[in-house]
């Protein structure tokens, strides 16, 4: 099963702020999730307000919820996610085969996912990380509890 836009957004707050954590409640900023309808809208305005993300268009505004999310966004959002607002990764270097540095959006972020020991790639025969490649819900596990050290039970 793929991760959605909508789904991660819940997953990454829960992973930064606890199991504890619970979002504003849904305001109606994004036309294509109307809160009383819209699985997870008060997550994922928050993820919004939090400036990790800034949807999917800007006009007009929507986050597409039931978009699946790909290996080279989910490097973006883990990293925005975790870090101070207006972080930046260090320049790429050209670690992986398919990530061309300099290169698309996301090749920064994908290489500091690697170099945290977040990620080992798709590939490690050649090096690749598969950046359109959908993330999968197993996927998604290891990356928000490698991203914020959560304990795993024994």
């Amino acid at each position: 099963m793929v991760v959605t836009r909508g789904f991660m957004s819940r997953w990454l707050l829960l992973g930064r702020y606890g199991n504890k954590y619970s979002p504003p409640p849904c305001q109606g900023i994004f036309g294509d999730v109307p809160c009383g309808t819209t699985p997870h809208s008060g997550w994922i305005e928050d993820l919004y307000n939090k400036g990790i993300t800034a949807g999917c268009s800007t006009d007009p505004r929507m986050f597409c919820p039931d978009t699946p999310v790909t290996r080279s966004q989910m490097a973006v959002f883990l990293l925005k996610a975790k870090e101070a607002q207006g972080y930046m990764p260090p320049p790429c270097t050209g670690l992986f085969d398919d990530v061309p540095c300099p290169g698309g959006f996301a090749v920064r972020w994908i290489e500091e996912l690697y170099s945290r020991g977040i990620t080992a790639g798709c590939s490690t025969d050649p090096l690749m990380f598969c950046t359109d490649v959908q993330t999968t819900r197993p996927q998604e596990a290891i990356f928000v509890r490698k991203d914020w050290r959560i304990p795993t039970c024994e």
